[in-house]
């Protein structure tokens, strides 16, 4: 693949961006929560801190891709694709998800879809002629996983999901997750852990311990 055609499709996104946010809606909220999301992230930071301070849970070094994504379903709102990738296996990202922001009971809303036979999909975040082709056809909802975001200042929104066991896991031993999310312009922080039916933690970062901190790369 040359150069200029990396170079070209990385242009593309980028205008794809800009258009996508421009051009949604009058939400000004939810344009702004968009355009903070977009862009690529990671946790190295947080790691270097974890190994300086020798604490007993550290986190992995992650870095988390994302962009805006049109869809006809989900029009009423911003839709993202979303992936998340250890850095010492780039090739094969751990998680990929269409993220979908949205008004619900004038609530901000995050609602997660699994993607069916996601490797298809791999690194399409800067691949758009990839990406386009990822219907909604191909979608699943995480049912009682959502989000609800709230506005704590002008620089930070504050999200999670919305208590009891609704959000369904079979990862480790687990049969439910609990989420929660700050997101600001420069750090997205994200706590994913799972239980089981007697509250037992089973996976994820410890109760008590912070999320992994994602910083914006530049």
């Amino acid at each position: 693949m040359s150069c200029d055609f990396v170079s070209k499709s990385i242009f593309f996104v980028m205008t794809l961006t800009v258009c996508s946010l421009t051009n949604f809606g009058q939400d000004s909220e939810i344009k702004l929560l968009g355009k903070w999301m977009t862009g690529s992230w990671d946790t190295f930071a947080q790691v270097e801190q974890d190994e300086e301070n020798d604490n007993k849970y550290k986190h992995i070094r992650a870095i988390l891709h994302v962009v805006p994504h049109e869809m006809s379903e989900l029009k009423d709102g911003l839709a993202f694709y979303v992936e998340n990738q250890d850095s010492a296996n780039r090739p094969r990202p751990y998680r990929q998800r269409i993220y979908w922001l949205f008004r619900s009971n004038s609530k901000i809303t995050l609602r997660i879809f699994r993607i069916r036979d996601d490797k298809e999909f791999i690194n399409s975040y800067k691949y758009p002629s990839i990406l386009k082709t990822l219907a909604f056809d191909r979608l699943t909802a995480e049912e009682g996983c959502d989000l609800t975001y709230e506005k704590v200042n002008k620089k930070l929104y504050k999200g999670k999901t919305n208590g009891g066991k609704a959000c369904k896991s079979t990862l480790r031993g687990a049969t439910w997750t609990y989420s929660e999310s700050e997101i600001s312009p420069t750090f997205w922080i994200n706590l994913d852990q799972g239980f089981d039916n007697a509250n037992n933690h089973k996976w994820g970062p410890p109760p008590g311990a912070v999320g992994h901190i994602f910083r914006k790369r530049k």
